[in-house]
């Protein structure tokens, strides 16, 4: 009897610590980075920075400041937006956007947690993701052969 006490003891205790790191980890917030640190990052692997924000003009209560990172056969785009409102709003609006265009989709997921929302479709041919910490969102649409650099600057960016 008190074997078994002892065993229900340990599984219980087992069971509240992993919750514990579960709970912790999911529970986490994401830094964000500012556009001119995107900058600096991917001037430094070697992409071919543009400043957007001109192209938005229209937009100024809502875009703050945006790039676009390019390397051949693919780009990935960077927007600060003046708060989190309107990042949350972006979001929402290309996520839409990207699941009416998923057509042989092979995988999609979707975050949201705290400061942040991510959202990832994989097709037979296109690799689309959004990531959204507080003001800021990055937005990628590409080719699907292109995805693991992607997501390993995404990783990287902490994006």
């Amino acid at each position: 009897m008190k074997k078994a006490l002892i065993i229900i003891g340990i599984v219980v205790a087992v069971l509240a610590i992993i919750l514990f790191i579960v709970f912790n980890t999911l529970n986490k917030e994401k830094t964000s980075i500012s556009a001119d640190t995107f900058e600096n990052i991917m001037e430094g692997k070697g992409y071919i920075l543009t400043e957007t924000t001109s192209q938005f003009a229209q937009y100024t209560n809502y875009i703050s400041k945006s790039y676009v990172a390019q390397k051949t056969g693919y780009q990935i785009e960077f927007y600060e937006l003046t708060s989190e409102k309107n990042a949350i709003s972006m979001y929402n609006t290309n996520k839409t956007t990207f699941e009416s265009q998923n057509s042989n989709v092979s995988a999609s997921t979707t975050v949201g947690i705290n400061n942040y929302s991510t959202y990832s479709l994989t097709t037979n041919k296109k690799y689309k993701y959004l990531s959204r910490i507080d003001n800021t969102l990055v937005y990628v649409d590409v080719d699907k052969s292109y995805k693991d650099i992607v997501q390993d600057i995404m990783k990287e960016i902490g994006y």
